[in-house]
């Protein structure tokens, strides 16, 4: 006979709980911080002004391998907006009861952002709000929770003002009303210095906000200040993010025509839709570059504002005037033209079990490239028989579809207009690198000791070897472009009194800074763009293509001269090695420098 147990067990282990809840999927504090923001825009509706947001960062000196350092400390996050009363604030900090639970207008609904944002980043979160001046305080301290298993949020309390270290570094005047949010403990913030955490949170919360931040809705200040002092390390005003570049000041880096907005309005229009019986809209927009900024951009995408858009990549999903996410699935990976388009999709919560938007707001999972034709032949069926069924059954596919085949339809004609915009472009650009600089070099080079490692290469190759390098090299840097444009490129590089090839590529160890190799006959000198000092040196003068250029290429060709004359292996070997611990040096000096 069987025993009854005395002795219950718990369900749930208090401790795995909060482990598995740190976990939220956060993508990083920029995302995390979304929510909070979310929350203070939602706050701010209704108030007919401006919404002031501010994002302050508390850094502390630490003694860190015995080198003075600092960190951040701790994390606020204040707004002017309504405020909450005791009872809203305790229902703010429970998981899943946010006020905004189930709403179907305006980004809040879940109920999960406060919490789920603070504890993916921090272990303790502490808000004050006020009404008519009248300021409660509660918090989250999940070290308290895991000890002593409580499992309700601590009863606001009314305290007489808010903590001292954070009004003095407040700007905007506080109001009777308003909310400050505190992040301490931040066990899981990836951006330990201020200054990297608001150059990833600046790009994001630009483009996430550019909507509000455009028509001023709410103005997103991001300040750091070192404990015990004053005078910020760093304050600036969030701008405007468009990955459509279409707004003006903006983010974006400023180019040769900065009275016109870089992109053109391809189209902007509307999909009407049905869902549950419910009929709305989905807003498509969609842009392309002006041929002239391509024209004087310098190098397409080796330029300041190149890279911007390459980070900009995408279809934007814009929610209730939010964005959720950049979505890559329609774009061809290998081309770098992509970078030159922008479409935006903007929908409202209604359609949220359509796109699949998860519960923090990063994504929406169900949106991708979706074709009815392609489902039909998975499925067996005729591609009229699989619409009738999608239809009968209120699918989301086939809205999902409907959007897609909008969104390809426009980017066929964009990327056919990009296509004639960027024809001959690239290749006049690279063909007047043979400049000054190369012819400079090579007069040097010829008047100087005939042998060479490049040479002897040369000379064990026929012409038609020499000619396929030369065109192997140009399909891999020029992949791109127009075959007319590449045999332009091909006749310079083989071009008899040229002895240099100088390129920009991708190279895979990012610790070399440039790299040197025989090639044809001639000399390759190739500066690696994945090597900080390109970002932060080299591509601002490759953009500006004058003197300055050519004499830092000047400094480079010199360099594999060298290399190329060595008599011996080991001579070679030696300086292969002292430029390889060179370009280890400047990175890992680079990277400091940008982390204090």
């Amino acid at each position: 006979m069987s025993k009854t147990l005395e002795k219950g067990y718990k369900i749930f282990d208090i401790r795995m709980v909060l482990d598995s809840m740190k976990d939220s999927g956060y993508k990083d504090a920029a995302h995390a911080l979304a929510e909070l923001i979310d929350n203070s825009i939602q706050a701010g509706e209704g108030l007919n002004r401006t919404t002031n947001v501010e994002v302050i960062c508390l850094e502390k000196d630490n003694l860190l391998r015995d080198r003075q350092s600092s960190k951040i400390e701790k994390i606020a996050v204040y707004d002017d907006a309504s405020g909450m009363s005791a009872e809203t604030l305790a229902m703010a900090l429970a998981f899943g009861q946010g006020t905004r639970k189930g709403a179907s207008e305006g980004m809040g609904k879940f109920g999960m952002g406060l919490p789920n944002a603070s504890i993916s980043q921090c272990d303790r979160v502490d808000v004050y709000s006020w009404q008519d001046g009248n300021i409660f305080h509660t918090y989250l301290d999940l070290d308290e929770i895991a000890e002593q298993g409580y499992e309700n949020v601590p009863a606001p309390q009314l305290v007489n003002a808010l903590p001292e270290e954070w009004t003095k570094k407040i700007e905007s005047k506080i109001l009777d009303s308003g909310t400050l949010v505190i992040w301490s403990k931040l066990e899981r913030l990836k951006w330990k210095r201020h200054k990297a955490f608001f150059e990833n949170t600046a790009f994001i919360v630009g483009r996430m906000y550019r909507y509000f931040i455009n028509d001023a809705r709410c103005q997103i200040r991001m300040a750091a200040y070192l404990q015990g002092n004053q005078d910020p390390l760093y304050n600036t005003l969030v701008k405007p993010n468009d990955p459509l570049y279409l707004m003006n000041n903006t983010q974006a880096p400023d180019y040769k025509f900065s009275k016109e907005a870089p992109f053109i309005l391809f189209k902007e229009d509307s999909i009407k839709v049905s869902y549950k019986n419910k009929k709305t809209n989905v807003k498509i927009k969609a842009s392309y570059v002006r041929q002239r900024v391509l024209e004087n951009g310098g190098n397409f995408g080796s330029t300041l504002f190149g890279n911007h858009c390459a980070k900009n990549q995408g279809i934007s999903l814009v929610r209730a005037g939010r964005e959720l996410e950049m979505n890559r699935s329609f774009e061809i990976r290998y081309d770098t033209r992509e970078r030159w388009w922008g479409i935006e999709i903007s929908f409202d919560p209604d359609l949220d079990e359509v796109f699949g938007v998860t519960n923090n707001k990063q994504s929406a999972t169900a949106f991708k490239n979706l074709s009815t034709k392609e489902l039909a032949t998975e499925e067996g069926k005729s591609e009229a028989e699989l619409i009738e069924l999608l239809s009968e059954e209120d699918d989301p596919r086939l809205i999902i579809s409907e959007i897609a085949d909008e969104i390809n339809s426009v980017l066929e004609r964009m990327r056919a207009e990009i296509k004639k915009q960027t024809e001959g472009i690239k290749a006049k650009q690279s063909s007047k690198q043979i400049d000054k600089a190369i012819e400079a070099a090579s007069k040097i080079t010829s008047q100087e000791d005939s042998f060479s490692l490049s040479s002897l290469e040369g000379q064990k190759l026929t012409d038609s070897e020499k000619f396929k390098e030369c065109k192997d090299l140009v399909d891999d840097i020029y992949g791109d472009i127009e075959e007319k444009d590449k045999k332009e490129i091909l006749a310079s590089w083989l071009e008899a009194d040229t002895k240099y090839i100088f390129t920009t590529e991708e190279i895979r160890a990012s610790h070399v800074m440039f790299d040197i190799a025989p090639k044809a006959g001639k000399i390759k000198v190739a500066i690696n763009r994945s090597h900080p000092v390109y970002e932060h040196f080299i591509k601002t003068l490759e953009e500006e293509k004058g003197d300055l250029y050519n004499v830092l290429k000047l400094l480079f060709l010199a360099w594999g001269n060298l290399e190329d004359k060595c008599r011996s292996d080991k001579e070679r070997d030696e300086l292969i090695n002292l430029r390889m611990s060179w370009g280890l040096t400047v990175k890992k000096m680079i990277n400091e420098m940008l982390d204090q």
